[in-house]
């Protein structure tokens, strides 16, 4: 895989604009099959989950939050496992690939498969992944629906498959570069199943209330053509890749699940500490998966809209 490259002059022409609109829409199936396709920018379903659900989860976790393995922007804690802190995100990580990253991810997600239960149990409530999972999934019957996963390494003396981790819980206080997140670019230093995709969307379940702290997502999908703008530091793209397109922001509001396509040129503002009206101060903190389409070419059988973190 080449490096990313220099930014270009002048930048080459972006792509038309893919929305039917610029605001939210309902969770249904055809929102969703929309969302999927880049033809709209976000679902939002009010109190998904109630207020005293996510105090007794964030209650939990709080003393559980450590940092990302790997981040070159700024600092994002969680609790759980994010395929990301394996990616090359930088100029520099693509040309110092160790060779053990996906080895390392996988006994690292292995970890953590009882996570959501065990939570789920700790806190006397219910299994926050596993019901937003399956909300999603009966909206398309027509997919196979699982956590991803993929075979075992062929010198492997374990024959199971390798599967991801989903549901990872995240605190992002300093924002975010603008920036996408799709595998079959992201991915494509080694042989992973996501970047096989043709779909990429993530879900957000918002726990805490913050000043601050609003997602803005562009009608601006990745496409080779983008990388003119990538910052070489970073996972980042420069803000001109964004400017003067249609977009949609809003704010996280506790209880609230947030889907869109990860694909879209989105960005984190900073929580404002000095008008923090979170529950006692709490951070940013949300429920997040990505979930994506593998076509049956590849499945051999019926599509499979697949899970992970």
């Amino acid at each position: 895989m080449s490096t990313i490259p220099a930014k270009q002059s002048p930048p080459p022409p972006l792509s038309p604009s893919q929305w039917k609109r610029t605001s939210p829409v309902a969770l249904t199936r055809e929102s969703f099959l929309d969302l999927l396709d880049g033809k709209t920018p976000l679902i939002k379903v009010p109190h998904f989950i109630s207020d005293d659900v996510c105090d007794k989860v964030v209650d939990y976790l709080m003393p559980q939050f450590t940092s990302y393995l790997h981040a070159t922007g700024p600092a994002v804690e969680k609790v759980g496992l994010a395929q990301f802190e394996f990616q090359a995100q930088s100029e520099e990580d693509f040309r110092n690939r160790s060779g053990d990253e996906k080895a390392r991810y996988f006994s690292e997600a292995h970890k953590l498969r009882n996570l959501h239960a065990d939570l789920a149990t700790a806190t006397s409530t219910e299994n926050l992944w596993a019901k937003t999972v399956a909300t999603i999934a009966a909206l398309v019957p027509e997919y196979d629906v699982s956590v991803a996963s993929e075979p075992s390494p062929t010198d492997s003396s374990n024959h199971s498959p390798q599967q991801y981790h989903s549901g990872i819980f995240r605190s992002i206080n300093g924002g975010t570069p603008p920036h996408c997140d799709w595998c079959p670019y992201d991915c494509l230093t080694e042989p992973w199943i996501l970047s096989r995709i043709i779909n990429q969307a993530v879900f957000n379940l918002y726990l805490t209330n913050v000043a601050g702290g609003s997602t803005t997502i562009y009608d601006v999908q990745w496409t080779p053509e983008a990388l003119a703008y990538r910052d070489p530091e970073s996972y980042g793209y420069a803000r001109e890749l964004v400017d003067e397109r249609p977009k949609c922001e809003w704010s996280p509001a506790v209880g609230q699940l947030c889907i869109f396509n990860s694909r879209n040129m989105h960005e984190v503002k900073p929580v404002e500490k000095s008008k923090d009206k979170g529950r006692g101060g709490k951070p940013r903190i949300a429920l997040a998966s990505f979930m994506g389409v593998l076509p049956a070419e590849v499945t051999g059988g019926r599509p499979r809209l697949m899970f992970w973190s």
